[in-house]
């Protein structure tokens, strides 16, 4: 296999700058050249990328060469000539990148049938904001094949040539200096002033830094009696960017015995991580949990007062609030592990969740009441008790609904949580509970079609509800009935099944009206709105940048949609432990498809003994790549069964928090049943339902349903020759 050097996303080369402190701010621009096509879902012979702090701003690849904005804001304050003329500079860079990728490879005596990576970088770093704003910093820099090749000194003027081959680049452009000149002005002047017009017109979203709330919370292991699950989470945060570590007698646990959630959404713009760990009960005092984080000047090393956690739903008693949480590794925080369908190709869902919580939690991110609207893992809109009103989650949803929609939409989410605030307390007097802990009343309804492009067809409705994770009422589509699986739920569906309008109304909301929205819903949102793409797997050599004797392997998988896979990098078939493995985390190729990649250092003449082992929702057999071994089966699944093992699932916005605080006495759980009766009852989907009470009418009929109602920077114009 011929070297190959791969950059797949800009923090690769330049380790993606974030300011360190919470006052900073940043643009920068990345540019991405390859010298020859890949042929590979997402990766582009050219794209462009403006980011403010880590925010996308602008996107622009060689396949559709236009520059797109990124943000609303963007869209909405940036007039239709800013992205004219920003799309005839990207397309003039693209060329000015053609020919100097050539000039390189020539001047290294590079072999053009391999791949090789010219990658440019420019920005600034500000301090303050509001009119107050200080320059601390500006950077411009090349790296080829992922080794720095130039940069700028902007103190001296000046440019530095850190390998051999670009000294002559260095000499050339030294010796102009208007364009230095022009280049210190640039990252000093003109970068700043379009920083601040920016975080200007982005105010709202471009919020300061937020610190973290961190806390150690434990409950007995659901896999071992002996034991204790410890999980340390922290929430609350912005920017995303934070590091955690699990410290036992204040070492840090390798990163193979912990579970980690990932960083993840709280819906209200902040973040939260989780991070959990089997330990012994008597060696509870040994642990605390450690993180760092931008918006802090020290780090936050969390020890004793732990908040104790029965598995059980009875009463608890401690010193501090009760904060249920989820303990188990494999379980992800976002809504999707336990209701997202995993759906056979051509099939496409609608479905509403509502959450209302007891009381208050006092956490970031956490509200008493949340409604969401999602077309298949898309959130398409959002409510919260905190906000109250009903927003738009995709930007075709904003522009083709009428404000009326939104006003109707926003009415009807103020009544059904009056609706849920009333039927949790009914559903806790019914039940005897304790009014001092927490528990959590839900509800989903929608429809799933088979098909689009006005050939679509029903396959089958969903209307259920839940109380504390357990399944209280479901609508019987075929029998126009409600069954009742638990005792408590009995005088709830005698109620509704008299009341036979209801359960008509019902059926035709599920099998039509529901379909009619969604199939609308489709047809607005066409574009974004895909069908499943299975990953294309490839494993890439090159030769280690720290370790002559040694190469780094990469696994990568890319064009991939939805964004949930599981690779694993393997040795003579054993899954290489993840703290030995440096890994990309998924990442947007900016078509609407992801990629991931992983990466290791090896001795050379062990190459032949590694594989990259593939798994999604859309393979009806793992991708192994390596070892002599090509594609095992590539092919589409039909059913899409697997996507239950697969682990992490797409973040959804709002319901994150809430899904990963209210586990621990499985308020929200993925039913115990097998996935063959899950396909058989819902689409290979378990659901996290919502529960109801002794109501006049049920979910449906209060609030009617859902609401149905100049550029920043010109290049160098001398090439790098």
């Amino acid at each position: 296999m011929g070297r190959i050097t791969v950059l797949f996303s800009a923090s690769v080369l330049f380790c993606a700058f974030v300011p360190a402190f919470s006052d900073e701010h940043s643009l920068f621009y990345t540019y991405t050249a390859l010298s020859k096509p890949l042929e590979l879902p997402g990766i582009y012979e050219f794209t462009a990328l403006g980011m403010l702090d880590d925010r996308e701003l602008d996107y622009y690849n060689s396949k559709a060469q236009v520059k797109v904005p990124k943000q609303d804001w963007m869209k909405e304050k940036m007039e239709k000539d800013y992205w004219d003329k920003g799309t005839q500079s990207r397309k003039s860079k693209e060329q000015w990148f053609k020919v100097n990728v050539d000039i390189l490879m020539e001047r290294m005596r590079h072999n053009k049938s391999d791949l090789h990576v010219l990658q440019w970088r420019h920005g600034c770093v500000i301090e303050g904001e509001n009119g107050n704003s200080k320059f601390v910093k500006g950077i411009d820099e090349y790296s080829y094949d992922g080794t720095e090749f130039l940069s700028f000194d902007d103190e001296n003027s000046r440019w530095i040539a850190p390998v051999q081959a670009a000294e002559p680049t260095k000499r050339k452009w030294d010796e102009v200096s208007i364009l230095n000149t022009y280049t210190k002005s640039y990252l000093e002047k003109e970068c700043v002033d379009w920083l601040t017009k920016f975080m200007d017109y982005g105010q709202e979203e471009l919020r300061r830094h937020c610190p973290p709330e961190v806390h150690l919370l434990t409950k007995k292991s659901v896999t071992n009696s002996k034991k204790l699950t410890l999980t340390c989470l922290a929430t609350g945060f912005y920017p995303p960017d934070v590091e955690m570590q699990v410290r036992k007698s204040k070492t840090s646990l390798p990163g193979h015995l912990v579970a980690s959630s990932g960083v993840r959404p709280n819906g209200d713009g902040t973040y939260q991580l989780r991070m959990s760990v089997e330990i012994l009960e008597d060696e509870q005092p040994l642990y605390t949990c450690y993180v760092t984080h931008s918006a802090i000047t020290e780090p936050i090393d969390r020890k004793g007062d732990f908040l104790s956690l029965e598995s059980s739903g009875e009463s608890r008693t401690t010193s501090k609030e009760n904060i249920p949480y989820t303990p188990a590794p494999t379980v992800p925080f976002s809504v999707s592990s336990c209701f997202v369908p995993s759906l056979p190709g051509g099939e496409f869902s609608l479905f509403y969740t509502y959450t209302a919580l007891s009381k208050p939690l006092n956490l970031p991110g956490i509200y008493e009441f949340i409604a969401m609207g999602m077309i298949n893992d898309q959130v398409i809109d959002y409510y919260d008790s905190e906000g109250q009103v009903k927003v738009p989650k995709q930007d075709w949803m904003k522009e083709k609904m009428e404000k009326d929609y939104w006003d109707k939409g926003t009415q009807s989410r103020k009544s059904k949580e009056q609706w849920f605030k009333v039927n949790v307390d009914i559903l806790m007097e019914r039940m005897r509970h304790n009014k001092s802990d927490l528990h959590v009343l839900q509800w989903r309804h929608g429809c799933v079609i088979e098909g689009e492009n006005g050939n679509s067809k029903f396959v089958r409705g969903i209307d259920e509800y839940s109380y504390d994770g357990t399944e209280f009422l479901s609508f019987d589509d075929k029998n126009s009935r409600w069954i009742a699986p638990v005792q408590a739920a009995e005088p709830t569906k005698r109620k509704w099944d008299e009341v036979s309008i209801l359960n008509t109304y019902t059926k035709s909301y599920l099998e039509k009206e529901c379909v009619d929205w969604l199939t609308k819903f489709m047809d607005y949102g066409q574009e974004e709105l895909r069908t499943f793409s299975p990953p294309e797997v490839h494993l890439l050599t090159k030769k280690s940048v720290t370790d002559s004797k040694k190469l780094t392997l990469t696994c990568l998988a890319t064009g991939f949609y939805p964004p949930d896979v599981e690779m694993q990098v393997r040795k003579s078939k054993t899954s290489l432990p993840e703290h030995l493995v440096a890994s990309s985390g998924v990442r947007p190729n900016g078509d609407g498809t992801y990629q991931l990649r992983k990466s290791v250092e090896t001795l050379e003449d062990e190459q032949s003994l590694y594989n990259c082992y593939v798994n999604h929702i859309t393979l009806k057999n793992p991708i192994i790549v390596g070892e002599g071994q090509d594609c095992f089966d590539c092919s589409v699944a039909s059913s899409g069964i697997i996507g239950a093992v697969i682990g992490v699932l797409l973040v959804l916005v709002g319901v994150a928090c809430v899904i990963y605080i209210l586990y621990s006495k499985k308020y929200i759980a993925c039913l115990n049943i097998t996935r063959n009766e899950r396909q058989a009852v819902n689409g290979n989907v378990a659901y996290i339902p919502a529960a109801a009470a002794d109501l006049e009418v049920n979910g449906h009929v209060n609030g009617h349903v859902n609401g149905h109602a100049k550029q920043c920077a010109n290049g160098h114009k001398n090439g790098i020759n």
